[in-house]
C-alpha cells in the first residue's frame, strides 16, 4: 500500500501546533507527522525531556486541556499525538533522523565529497514502523542536556499556562 500524502491542512496545524507549545512552554526535541504504517494512519510524533518528568500520561492530560481550551489547533486531535522520551533510543533515533539533511552524500575514494544534484533528496524513511518524510518534520533541534530541576521548573510553567488557558 503506497503511504498516502499529508494533506497541506495539517502541516499548517502542525507548525501552529508547535508555535502553541512554545507559547505555553513545552520544548520540542523533535515534532514531525509521520506514517504509522501498522495503524494506517498518520501521527504527529513529539519528542521531549518532560516526558522523563513526569511521563506520557500527565503530558497528554495537559495536551487535552490545551486542546480543550483551543489553545492548540483543533485539527490535532490529541489522540494523534505520539510521545517519546529523548532519553529512549527511539526517541533519538527520531530526533536524529527529523533532523538529518536528507540529501544522499556521495564520496570519491579518498574520501572527499562529490556533488550531488539538488533533486537527490532522500524521499521517504521508515524509522521504528513509521514512514517519515522531508517535508514532514515541523521541527528539530538540539536542545542541551538539562538538570532535573530546570526541567521540573519549566514543567511547572508549561501547566501554569496551560491552567490559565483553561480557565
Amino acid at each position: 500500500m503506497a503511504t498516502p500524502e499529508l494533506e497541506e491542512r495539517f502541516l499548517d496545524a502542525g507548525k501552529e501546533f508547535a508555535s502553541s507549545l512554545d507559547n505555553l512552554g513545552l520544548d520540542a526535541h523533535a515534532l514531525f507527522w509521520a506514517f504509522d504504517k501498522e495503524e494506517g494512519r498518520h501521527v504527529l510524533v513529539l519528542v521531549t525531556d518532560f516526558f522523563d518528568l513526569k511521563g506520557p500520561l500527565e503530558i497528554s492530560k495537559q495536551l487535552f486541556k490545551a486542546y480543550n481550551a483551543s489553545v492548540t489547533p483543533q485539527e490535532i486531535d490529541p489522540f494523534v499525538v505520539r510521545l517519546h522520551s529523548i532519553n529512549q533510543p527511539m526517541g533519538v533515533e527520531y530526533s536524529e533522523h527529523a533532523g538529518m539533511d536528507w540529501t544522499f552524500k556521495i564520496w570519491d575514494k579518498d574520501m572527499n565529497p562529490k556533488p550531488v544534484p539538488p533533486e537527490a533528496r532522500i524521499s521517504a524513511i521508515d524509522v521504528g514502523g513509521l514512514e517519515m518524510r522531508p517535508g514532514w518534520v515541523i521541527r528539530s533541534r538540539p536542545i542541551p542536556k538539562r538538570k532535573t530541576t530546570e526541567i521540573s521548573r519549566r514543567w511547572d510553567r508549561f501547566t501554569r499556562n496551560v491552567q490559565k488557558a483553561a480557565a
